[in-house]
């Protein structure tokens, strides 16, 4: 069993993360900003929680303090993505190696390193700063979550309709099987510093256009939106639309998009 240090462990995907490891029967920490109550959504049962900034560096020693590795799954919007990803990383990562942490696994995007788009930037900004780093570093960098695609077509819903990007498609996966991904990471699985492969490719069970998905999401919700397509403008639509967002040859055999949505209707 390791003590695992869960950075941003109150998010989506944070919180999956912090779920599966103690479900593999790791001890473990959750560093966020802000501690949630035990009766929050975004509290996990058996996990212990500090509070820490990575911007500021304020609370970090405490939260590295006897850990032996770190999965961080933090996420920032907006003009603070730089600062969290590429500043915070930094902080984190030269903290963790003074107080002896062996290994880190930081969740990231595919396609994150082939974008001019603003958020893909900082994000590799981030990664460089943990592979720069004297750790046992692992990237997995993922496909977009069904829950990121279905937000995009809720978009929609103050025009009365289901926003689809023409000319692209996505390759979504489920939150719980890329936490699945990073514990397997955390445990190390994957390969590490010095091998052919730090950085590990993760996507869903099928690519799909986003007209197809929106269908589903109609289907699967009972919708009757329509579909609008739009053209996605700027570096991510461009990104997107040259399918530098998928990995088919890493897919898993996991929860498809159709099954997800049935599942939460």
């Amino acid at each position: 069993m390791s003590r695992v240090l869960v950075v941003g462990g109150t998010g989506l995907a944070g919180r999956a993360v912090t779920a599966e490891a103690i479900g593999r029967g790791h001890e473990v920490v959750v560093a966020a900003r802000r501690v949630p109550d035990d009766d929050a959504e975004s509290y996990v049962t058996g996990a212990a929680y500090v509070t820490a900034d990575l911007v500021t560096g304020d609370g970090l020693e405490e939260a590295v303090d006897g850990v032996d590795v770190i999965v961080d799954t933090s996420n920032a919007v907006g003009k603070q993505a730089a600062h969290v990803f590429a500043t915070g990383a930094q902080n984190l990562v030269h903290t963790a190696a003074r107080f002896g942490v062996h290994r880190a696994v930081l969740l990231s995007i595919v396609g994150a390193d082939q974008s001019g788009y603003a958020y893909y930037r900082a994000k590799a900004a981030q990664e460089r700063a943990y592979l720069d780093s004297p750790l046992d570093t692992r990237i997995v960098r993922a496909t977009q979550f069904h829950d990121f695609v279905t937000a995009i077509f809720d978009r929609g819903r103050p025009l009365g309709a289901v926003l689809a990007p023409t000319g692209t498609r996505f390759q979504p996966i489920a939150v719980s099987d890329v936490a699945c991904v990073l514990v397997d990471a955390a445990e190390g699985g994957g390969e590490g510093r010095g091998e052919p492969d730090t950085v590990i490719h993760v996507g869903g069970p099928r690519v799909e256009s986003a007209r197809s998905l929106a269908e589903q999401w109609k289907r699967g919700s009972g919708s009757r939106r329509y579909i609008l397509p739009i053209r996605l403008g700027g570096a991510l639509g461009s990104t997107w639309r040259a399918g530098r967002n998928l990995v088919p040859e890493h897919a898993v055999d996991g929860l498809g998009y159709s099954a997800w949505v049935d599942s939460r209707a």
